[in-house]
């Protein structure tokens, strides 16, 4: 199997895979208990608390554990409506459903958000933020890194205009966390949302920063947990794995950024390939390549390409290269059934036929120059 869609999940690192072991089978014990079972389960939880900290550069005591991405998106924007009642909300109109679907419920409850609108190369500018600020805005929400662009927002700007204007600011940094460095303070990030399965973690478990000094309540009302703010039994091998995937990429993240954008160059050398020779053969337009421009090359993560190909059914293309043992998709895996195709791709601008004619391939350091041929070859093939 050639895998390609690393912007969906990631497979399970090693590292991750051996810290999980001990706490699914013998060291089963609940982290409440005050037996040692119980004691070493807690320990557990604080040791990967405060390595993920690390990570961020944030005190153990801000990191919150949830199911992952989502129930941390949740937290953040409806945690902060429940701070300020009938208050508004800026967010942008190509982020993940987690943030959308959020936002259009706090519409449905009478609370205002406004949505900034992406370029046509698939950034948020501080300029169009600001635009939506009103003197009721009391959050910003803005992904750091599109995940079916790979376009890297610029959040530490972001994060400073929301500062200026006394507004608090969240980012979804789902796709950036374990891929490219984040510092909480130097960026000027309140809230932060992280997801395991995206950087070799388990699935099912995530982790919310939170700044200290904001008091947010609990989206998930039970026991004491987190601090008292998120009530349930702690997933403590799901914990476990998740910090030991995050020392691991952050320990190999410049070695891994390097090998990936190689493969960034290389698949851009044989995309232009591939582009000329389809051209000749079937006398159709250019491929393009979504969210990459010269003016921003150095603001994407790499390997992560959305191609538009003029006159191919997406879907199709999808299904037939997973016959042939490579997986890619046409956007984020959980809008793969929307009606009418990518939101994110509508929203900079493409129509729907153009929507229906694009995949997205994303990469990491696994993948090799190797794959990226017999993935032309096949792709040139079904064409």
């Amino acid at each position: 199997m050639i895998y390609m869609d690393n912007a969906a999940t990631t497979r399970l690192c090693d590292e991750a895979y051996r810290a999980m072991l001990p706490y699914l089978k013998d060291s089963y014990g609940n982290p409440g208990g005050l037996y040692d079972a119980g004691l070493e389960a807690k320990r557990a939880v604080g040791t990967a608390r405060e390595d993920i900290a690390r990570t961020i550069n944030a005190e153990p005591s801000e990191i919150y554990f949830t199911s992952g991405g989502t129930e941390a998106d949740n937290w953040a924007i409806k945690g902060v409506a429940g701070l300020f009642h009938d208050k508004h909300t800026v967010t942008a109109a190509f982020e993940h459903h987690a943030v959308l679907n959020t936002c259009r419920w706090l519409e449905v409850t009478g609370k205002a958000v406004s949505y900034a609108q992406p370029d046509v190369n698939g950034y948020i500018s501080v300029e169009e933020a600001e635009k939506h600020i009103c003197e009721d805005t009391v959050l910003i929400s803005m992904m750091h890194i599109n995940n079916e662009l790979g376009t890297v927002q610029p959040v530490k700007e972001l994060g400073h205009l929301a500062h200026k204007r006394g507004i608090l600011f969240h980012t979804d940094a789902v796709a950036s966390y374990g891929h490219i460095p984040i510092d909480v303070k130097e960026m000027n990030i309140d809230m932060m949302s992280v997801s395991a399965h995206k950087f070799g973690g388990p699935k099912g478990v995530g982790f919310l920063y939170v700044n200290g000094k904001i008091k947010l309540p609990p989206l998930l009302h039970g026991g004491a947990q987190e601090q008292g703010r998120r009530g349930g039994t702690e997933n403590v091998a799901g914990i476990a794995g998740m910090a030991a995937a995050a020392v691991r990429a952050h320990r190999e993240m410049e070695c891994n950024l390097k090998k990936r954008y190689k493969l960034d160059n290389y698949f851009c050398e044989r995309l232009s390939e591939f582009d000329s020779g389809l051209r000749q053969e079937r006398k159709s337009g250019h491929i393009h390549l979504n969210g990459y421009v010269d003016e921003h090359k150095d603001e994407r993560l790499p390997g992560c390409f959305s191609l538009t190909i003029p006159g191919a059914n997406a879907e199709e293309l999808i299904v037939r290269l997973g016959m042939e043992g490579i997986c890619i998709s046409a956007g984020a895996a959980c809008a793969s059934s929307d009606e009418g195709g990518s939101h994110v791709l509508k929203a900079i601008g493409l129509d729907r036929r153009a929507v229906g004619s694009t995949i997205r391939i994303s990469m990491n350091g696994y993948n090799t120059k190797e794959e990226i041929d017999t993935f032309f070859e096949t792709l040139g093939r079904l064409i």
